[in-house]
């Protein structure tokens, strides 16, 4: 999908940087028959981390053209290196991106609505602005909550909490 949006967008570059599940050449094959050869990067296979910073520090924004899911933390990713993130409305994605103030939010499954939002980063100054508008996620909150929230589940109100393990019985 994004490639096929890209192809509608001149001037743009695209790195795809990651695991190819379904294998790289059809990507590659497809990226040549849109005419994007000199205009997309196929960086297939894991991605170390003291790789990413080099690849957000070239990148405009992340295009995160899921279809379908529930979460990701490829935003909180962007984010924490200062870059603006153009995405579908799934999963956790329109609680993670605020459209128009550190990204931009289109319809799923849809290339006319990508080829809109990537227009529209590129619009002058929107870029700029989105890049201004990021702020780094907050971790600790985070993680926080999310102890907060296993312990309410795993001690429920009113049933005592147990910081050791207890010692096993023998049946006798």
């Amino acid at each position: 999908m994004l490639l096929r949006a890209l192809a509608q967008v001149p001037d743009v570059a695209l790195t795809v940087a990651g695991e190819f599940w379904e294998g790289v050449e059809s990507y590659r094959r497809l990226a040549v028959e849109l005419g994007l050869a000199g205009r997309v990067t196929l960086r297939p296979g894991y991605v170390p981390a003291e790789e990413i910073p080099h690849l957000f520090a070239e990148a405009d924004a992340l295009v995160l053209p899921y279809r379908s899911g529930t979460a990701t933390q490829n935003v909180y990713l962007a984010f924490a290196h200062g870059v603006p993130v153009v995405a579908t409305r799934v999963g956790s994605m329109p609680g993670q991106v605020r459209d128009g103030v550190d990204g931009i939010l289109c319809e799923p499954g849809d290339v006319a609505a990508l080829v809109a939002a990537l227009r529209r980063f590129y619009e002058p100054g929107v870029a700029e602005k989105l890049r201004a508008g990021v702020r780094p996620p907050d971790t600790a909150g985070a993680w926080a909550r999310y102890v907060q929230a296993f312990e309410t589940l795993a001690h429920p109100a009113g049933l005592p909490r147990r910081l050791s393990r207890p010692e096993p019985e023998t049946v006798r």
